[in-house]
């Protein structure tokens, strides 16, 4: 059985049926309960980039490691490069080692676009981080008077 704690944190149980050999107990289920701690807080969870062709639009994300695992970034990379760029900088949350994403829209024409950010870390059991970017780019609206 495999149980997958990614993109998870508090409760979570699992749900397993056991056969077995022993005639008064030949199948019986067991449910598997645990804390998962949570790895790392993304604030806000993803980006949304929506607004007119030729405005500036961009968002700031937050990713900030739990302060009893922190790690250092190793790698970042985009699944399709091409509508945004991004820029990240160390900073500190409260005390706490965080990074921010400066994620900004560059698509230059009417249309939409999901991509995502892959952050690898020095914790290999916890990779990849994973941020959502998607734009919503509308035709500009113009007033005459």
């Amino acid at each position: 059985m495999k149980f997958s704690t990614k993109n998870r944190s508090g409760k979570a149980s699992k749900s397993i049926q056991v056969e077995t050999n022993d005639p008064a107990n030949a199948k019986f289920n067991l449910k598997l309960t645990g804390e998962v701690k949570k790895f790392v807080t993304i604030t806000p969870a993803k980006a949304i980039l929506r607004g007119t062709v030729g405005e500036k639009i961009s968002q700031v994300i937050t990713v900030v490691p739990d302060a009893k695992e922190p790690f250092k970034i190793m790698n970042i990379s985009t699944l399709n490069q091409g509508d945004f760029r991004y820029s990240m900088k160390e900073t500190e949350i409260d005390g706490k080692k965080a990074y921010e994403f400066l994620i900004e829209n560059t698509k230059t024409s009417v249309g939409r676009y999901l991509d995502r950010i892959t952050i690898l870390t020095d914790k290999t059991e916890h990779n990849p981080v994973t941020i959502i970017v998607s734009g919503d780019i509308k035709e500009g609206v113009f007033k005459i008077n």
